[in-house]
């Protein structure tokens, strides 16, 4: 797996589009010896539902960037909750989505096909503990 990242010049939550920047890839706030990025997979729906659903993705500082790690193969977040979570787009980013459908599928299952939860806090504090 490749994933190369070139990071935007930095933007605040506040004021940004999630919508306008297409690639849906974000940084959120560092790990100590890590850097992490959410990936957005149905930008397009979202806009509509208002439901994200993304993975989170790290990579160790000074390793390879095709040595990534997923901390969460799915998760749905609402758009404030992603808002709260981004700090900047980052402009390319390329993520084989296999580990994120499974994932997707299984969440779709929940509550008797309803879908599970949704983050409404930010990214970081809807990881399992």
């Amino acid at each position: 797996m490749v994933v190369m990242l070139l990071i935007s010049p930095g933007v605040f939550a506040a004021e940004v589009d999630i919508q306008a920047h297409q690639s849906g890839i974000w940084s959120i706030a560092d790990a100590k010896k890590a850097r992490r990025w959410v990936v957005i997979h149905n930008l397009t729906e979202a806009k509509t539902t208002g439901v994200y659903h993304i993975e989170l993705i790290q990579r160790a500082l000074k390793v390879p960037s095709w040595q990534i790690e997923r901390i969460a193969k799915h998760m749905a977040i609402t758009e404030d909750a992603l808002k709260r979570s981004i700090v900047k787009p980052l402009d390319k980013g390329l993520v084989y989505p296999e580990a994120f459908d499974d994932a997707l599928a299984g969440w779709k299952q929940e509550n008797g096909g309803k879908g599970g939860a949704v983050c409404t806090a930010s990214v970081l504090e809807c990881l399992p503990k």
